[in-house]
């Protein structure tokens, strides 16, 4: 694969093997716009028929699973919840950024807030979803590889320095005077209050002591400016003129990627046996958890503007798949 003239690697995903990284649970860089910047003007669409094909992968992935031939079980457990880490931030960046894309056409009467309703729902659905990927390792992975990897990048490295979350910031929070909310009839509530949800019950598990790095350093933080720089670049994401289909591309090879993760090796690993924090164990997470590619498949949709598909068949959903 060559990159392209921003340095982005938008290749669709081709077959059934792993395209990703360029070996299973491989990394790619990130190529996003700078926050607040419309990107550069669309040179190359990528044809609607090969967003369909993908889209198509990630809902065969979902109801059939993978196959051996094509992505083995993942059995060093470092090298797979770092990939996770790293690839299921990067999703929440994409899609930060199209929310607030959503925001922005709304203000500019670009588009309707009834019309941006569906698609807005979906991401945050999504966001929540990469909250419990990401948040799926156990504990003594994260308290052994992930966090002393931030630590050593800042000693407060925090969520909160990431660039992409400022523009949304207070609609995720309820605090905005936005016209979604005036649109609303409960689905972006209902999207909100899981997500919160969610984010708490990860913390609960990975940061048991209720103590971030942001409140165990005692060190002055760095400008906004720098602590996104250093955000961005511990997260492998680049900053560039990026027209959207290739923002759109490279949240579907990522998309495909986790989904094929999921199909091979399962959301949690098979001998955790820890209780977890009461928030994960509520009916609405582990119904979340039991249809992270349906969401994936309808954030693909509308991030690819597709028309709506059916629901998978529940035959996957978020165990490994038997071959």
């Amino acid at each position: 694969m060559k990159p392209t003239g921003s340095g982005a690697l938008s290749d669709l995903p081709i077959g059934g093997r792993w395209d990703f990284g360029g070996f299973p649970y491989g990394l790619e860089p990130l190529v996003l716009p700078f926050v607040g910047s419309p990107g550069a003007d669309d040179d190359g669409i990528a044809s609607v028929g090969g967003y369909a094909d993908t889209c198509w992968r990630i809902r065969t992935l979902g109801e059939r699973g993978v196959l051996t031939s094509e992505v083995e079980r993942c059995e060093a457990p470092e090298e797979l919840f770092w990939f996770r880490w790293i690839t299921g931030h990067q999703v929440c960046f994409v899609l930060w950024r199209l929310i607030a894309q959503l925001l922005d056409d709304v203000s500019h009467n670009r588009r309707s807030p009834d019309d941006a309703l569906e698609p807005m729902c979906r991401y945050i659905n999504g966001y929540t979803a990469m909250l419990l990927y990401t948040g799926s390792c156990p504990l003594d992975t994260y308290s052994v590889v992930i966090r002393p990897s931030m630590r050593l990048r800042h000693r407060a490295f925090s969520g909160s320095w990431a660039p992409d979350y400022w523009p949304i910031r207070e609609l995720v929070r309820g605090r905005q005077a936005s016209v979604m909310w005036s649109a609303d009839t409960g689905e972006l509530l209902e999207a909100t209050t899981l997500l919160h949800l969610v984010h708490d019950g990860v913390a609960a598990k990975l940061v048991t002591d209720g103590k971030s790095l942001l409140r165990e350093a005692a060190v002055r933080v760095p400008h906004q400016r720098t602590a996104g720089m250093i955000y961005d670049t511990y997260f492998m994401t680049l900053r560039a003129p990026v027209p959207r289909h290739e923002v759109v591309v490279q949240l579907l090879r990522r998309l495909v990627a986790i989904a094929q993760d999921i199909a091979a090796n399962g959301l949690y690993p098979e001998d955790d046996g820890v209780e977890r924090p009461a928030e994960l164990q509520a009916a609405e997470v582990v119904s979340c958890e039991n249809s992270l590619v349906d969401i994936m498949l309808e954030v693909a949709r509308c991030a690819c503007e597709l028309a709506p598909t059916e629901p998978l068949q529940p035959a996957l959903r978020s165990t490994a798949a038997e071959v």
